[in-house]
């Protein structure tokens, strides 16, 4: 389906093509009643005023965007940051800049940073998106506006990419918790509507399956410190003697739990969460956990997104890099 042009949201609103513009640039007074039905008919036809491709086609910005999620509470600010450096250092050997923009786990803000980052300012755009879904993300993102995306990758995803091993990672963990004679096995995580967690939780599942008679005891709540406490105490209920911990922000509130309540690590249960924040590092005893080459992951989507402004019609790449096991006193 092609690209609604501005004639388009004209004769849907009723309007000249001219009337249209002025609506958009704000260049004439426009009465209350025509700028809303003017605005009302851009938002049924999903039709995006794309100004700098306009005018500033043929020239570079050598801006780079940056779209990356979480909340003001997210522990997990620390990874995408590390992205962003390895980015931003890459980026600046070629004379390009960086703009980070933070979309808050909000699809709403999502969109209309993309839109301000496709239109005005960039010679391309690098985004951890909330869409699970390509098709989805597909309407709110130019064809020929250069696209690649990091971390969580929709479902049948058509552009660059760059994402970690999740799978990989955790089947990986899972199998070294059993090398070491672990049997009852929990996982604990959130937020299933993201690539990133489908993933962890299949290779957890996976892992499972090559001893039928282990129980797989999943426990999946909210991405918040709130819903790893109230977890805590359920999965202790089934008698394990190690839990998987696939998010960071579930993990700080199921170690706490444990500390308050006296379970000790590794003697009640053993524990693994997945990526290397600093805070597990510094709980007694140190936590096991399943690192994630944020840094590198940057550099990658940063020489990416540069070879795609330099040939925009070649194949699409896909990048998958390596998890690594670190293992501290928690096992």
């Amino acid at each position: 389906m092609s690209q609604p042009k501005i004639k388009d949201v004209a004769r849907a609103a009723g309007v000249s093509t001219a009337t249209v513009s002025h609506v958009i640039n704000k260049t004439r007074y426009v009465s209350e009643e025509t700028t809303v039905r003017v605005l009302q008919a851009m938002e049924e036809l999903n039709y995006r005023p794309n100004h700098a491709a306009r005018s500033l086609r043929s020239a570079k910005t050598y801006t780079i965007g940056l779209i990356i999620p979480f909340r003001k509470e997210d522990t997990s600010k620390s990874f995408f940051m590390s992205i962003a450096e390895g980015i931003e250092e890459t980026l600046r050997e070629y004379g390009y800049h960086l703009i980070i923009s933070n979309s808050k786990e909000d699809l709403k803000q999502e969109i209309e940073q993309l839109q301000l980052l496709n239109d005005q300012i960039t010679d391309g755009i690098i985004l951890a998106s909330t869409y699970s879904e390509y098709q989805t993300l597909e309407k709110h993102i130019l064809k020929d506006h250069p696209l690649v995306l990091i971390d969580r990758i929709p479902e049948e995803n058509q552009r660059d990419s760059v994402s970690i091993d999740s799978y990989q990672g955790v089947y990986d963990a899972i199998k070294y918790l059993k090398k070491k004679g672990y049997k009852r096995i929990g996982y604990a995580g959130a937020n299933l509507t993201i690539s990133t967690a489908k993933q962890r939780l299949a290779g957890y599942q996976d892992a499972q399956k090559d001893e039928p008679d282990v129980e797989n005891i999943v426990f999946i709540g909210e991405p918040t410190y709130e819903s790893g406490y109230e977890m805590a105490a359920q999965l202790l209920l089934h008698d394990l003697d190690a839990i998987f911990i696939a998010n960071n922000e579930v993990a700080t509130g199921i170690i706490y739990y444990f500390i308050e309540n006296k379970i000790t690590i590794p003697d009640d249960i053993a524990v693994i969460v997945f990526d290397n924040f600093e805070w597990t590092r510094i709980v007694s005893p140190p936590l096991t956990v399943v690192d994630q080459p944020a840094y590198e992951m940057g550099i990658e989507a940063a020489h990416m997104i540069l070879s795609r402004i330099q040939s925009p019609d070649k194949k699409m790449k896909k990048v998958v890099l390596q998890p690594m096991l670190i293992e501290r006193g928690s096992t």
